[in-house]
């Protein structure tokens, strides 16, 4: 056995000798291979790639390459109000909201009430002082109404805590965005405080992680009724239904019906919409919905149309259009005066017809000042001023008549009158005959030669309600189509001033209204009109696809069109359009608000009503799409556009049907 023990012991030495040379072969196999990877395999400690660093200050706690610092709400807003931080969502910077709600005691909260308002009503006794007096009124009726509905289980009690937490790369931005966010704060009345050496707590406390460690620096009481007010509803509806309301189209988020009272004064400040997006993404279709709205519920509709898009729809509706071109017989002459109101906040109202009829020659020559040199570009000081005192003085009908109520459009001067006047200059003043001996020999092709839209006596009445005056024939001429523009929206407004001074609202849609603004003086006019619209009870629509030429125009007035609109619709625009939007106009728009409107969807569009905003898509009824597009009406419904569906029996509703409604509505009754 012994002998046997020894063999035994040799043969576990062979047997350890034997695995230690196989491990040094597995160990040289590992090398080679670990040789091999080296290049491929990435050792470097995450430490060196990311190097992470939490430290603790005063007021800011340094996380990485970045800088947090906590905002804790201590005083919270008196009145319930929704969306209360809605601006905080669209504010630039890295924010985040941390809200926790406790339930109260009711019973402490009810013993509370109870013994404020004998407290008050103890110091009410007391005092003689008139203010005092009013104030402690005032928090004795809140407190019964506290105490009334929480005895009456319409609500209970929480305590609700509010962290902001904002990050930036370093302490000069985080300052900025801390402004930022304050700024924000005092307007729905909050404050905000920076808890000091306590940075760290809140911190975590700001992390979904439910330990809420800063309690007494967020502490607010609060009723269920009033809470639900702090929570960060986001406000993306617009829907206000009345029988006066107008359908815009359906929330893209929500899927809910967007609907607007624009007749609502005290919600819409005024009736002016501007409409931006490129070519294709939806805002004819838009445009035309809009369009059929307003002429169903009776309003007068105008429409400068430069590209000939509304023509099917206005004579379907027995509207008229008037074709603008430079062989037309068509006239509307420019040296007419339709209207004796003043675009200027002016009234002449008291003064003498001697000075009524001077100061709206005046007005008249102004407003030519853009007509002008949209037929001569590079007209300078000097020849503006030498043509418009030969204009005022073609005016000496008017002088003698005083009353514009008794002057016929022949009673007027045309462009021939000016072109022979500034022929008799030639005779009087050759000096200043060849200041404007350019404008001169231009004038001429407007008299007698191609382009005489401009001259004759005025053969047009606006006695249709639904008007439109298509100006495509001049697509090729864009000096004249600017002018053409100008004058068309020079005689809308004073026909506008004029007559529309009852309840009955009208609306001018003008389409590429870039036109209008090319210089500074038809600008100047165009802002002017389009800021006093409202007075006359009329609303207007500008329709542009060149943002860029809007944004650039000269003296910000293509920007004070957009400002002035207290609606905008925003369509997709390309990445240039975006930006200048944002530079010039000033809006905070969030990232999904910036995605869409890059991504150029056909048929979605962002609505700006007031402070309100929200992601719209627009969808046409079935009647609409049948008015619309004929082509896409048979194409979806397989039916002939030129039948007139049978509305009626597809509503129809079943007696069946009715009394379910009925025992729905508790016994309403027919």
């Amino acid at each position: 056995m012994f002998k046997l023990k020894i063999n035994s012991k040799k043969s576990d030495s062979k047997k350890v000798s034997n695995e230690k040379l196989e491990l040094k072969e597995i160990e040289k196999v590992e090398e080679v291979k670990k040789d091999e990877l080296k290049g491929i395999i990435d050792n470097t400690p995450i430490e060196a790639i990311y190097p992470f660093v939490y430290k603790e200050n005063k007021d800011n706690v340094e996380l990485g390459g970045n800088y947090v610092r906590v905002i804790a709400i201590a005083q919270y807003p008196t009145q319930a109000r929704g969306n209360w931080l809605s601006d905080l969502k669209r504010l630039k910077g890295n924010i985040t909201i941390t809200q926790y709600a406790e339930k109260a005691n009711d019973s402490t909260m009810l013993d509370y009430y109870n013994k404020s308002i004998k407290n008050k009503q103890a110091e009410l006794l007391k005092t003689k002082d008139p203010r005092l007096t009013m104030n402690l009124e005032e928090q004795i009726k809140s407190a019964k109404n506290q105490l009334r509905e929480s005895l009456n289980n319409k609500f209970g009690f929480l305590y609700i805590y509010t962290y902001i937490l904002i990050q930036a790369e370093s302490l000069e931005l985080i300052n900025r965005l801390e402004e930022n966010v304050n700024r924000i704060l005092m307007k729905v009345h909050m404050r905000g405080i920076i808890p000091y050496y306590r940075m760290g707590d809140a911190y975590w406390s700001a992390l979904p992680l439910q330990q809420n460690k800063l309690k007494a620096y967020t502490y607010q009481m609060s009723n269920t009724t009033a809470a639900s007010s702090f929570f960060l509803f986001d406000d993306s509806e617009i829907c206000d239904l009345s029988p006066n309301s107008i359908i815009e189209g359906t929330n893209k988020i929500t899927n809910s019906i967007v609907s607007i009272n624009y007749l609502n004064d005290r919600k819409t400040l005024n009736q002016n919409m501007v409409v931006v997006g490129t070519s294709g993404v939806g805002k004819t279709t838009y445009l035309k919905r809009k369009i059929l709205n307003l002429i169903a519920r009776g309003f007068n509709v105008y429409i400068i149309d430069p590209e000939n898009e509304y023509t099917d729809i206005i004579e379907y509706f027995g509207g008229t259009v008037v074709h603008l071109s430079s062989i037309s017989d068509t006239k509307i002459n420019p040296l007419e005066i339709f209207s004796e109101e003043i675009t200027e906040n002016e009234s002449i109202k008291n003064m003498s017809e001697s000075a009524r009829v001077e100061n709206l020659i005046k007005q008249k020559c102004q407003r030519l000042r853009g007509l002008f040199k949209a037929i001569k570009s590079n007209m300078t000081q000097v020849e503006m001023s030498i043509i418009e005192s030969l204009v005022m003085s073609l005016y000496d009908r008017f002088r003698e008549i005083k009353d514009i109520n008794k002057m016929t459009h022949e009673d007027f001067p045309i462009f021939e009158d000016l072109y022979k006047k500034i022929g008799d200059l030639k005779k009087e003043s050759e000096e200043e005959f060849n200041k404007i001996k350019d404008f001169y020999f231009i004038l001429k092709s407007y008299v007698y030669g191609s382009n005489s839209l401009f001259n004759g006596y005025t053969n047009i009445a606006l006695n249709n309600n639904i008007i439109s005056f298509d100006l495509k024939a001049l697509q090729s001429e864009a000096d004249i189509q600017g002018a053409c523009y100008l004058n068309t929206f020079s005689y809308l407004w004073d026909i506008i001033t004029k007559s529309n001074k009852d309840d009955k609202y009208t609306y001018l849609f003008i389409d590429e209204f870039h036109f209008l603004i090319k210089n500074k003086e038809s600008a100047d006019f165009f802002v002017q009109a389009y800021k006093r619209f409202r007075k006359y009870h009329a609303g207007a629509i500008a329709v542009t696809q060149q943002i860029q030429d809007v944004l650039k125009a000269e003296g910000g007035l293509g920007t004070a069109v957009i400002e002035n609109s207290f609606t905008k619709l925003f369509f997709g625009l390309d990445n240039r359009g975006v930006d200048e939007v944002i530079e010039k106009l000033q809006l905070n728009f969030s990232k999904p608000e910036i995605s869409l409107l890059r991504a150029k969807r056909q048929g979605e569009a962002l609505l700006l009503y007031g402070t309100k905003r929200v992601f719209m898509k627009i969808q046409l009824s079935k009647e609409e799409l049948r008015l619309e597009n004929k082509g896409r009406y048979k194409e979806k419904y397989e039916k002939d556009p030129q039948e007139q569906p049978d509305y009626e029996n597809e509503l129809y509703i079943s007696p069946m049907e009715m009394e379910e409604i009925k025992n729905s509505l508790g016994g309403w009754r027919a």
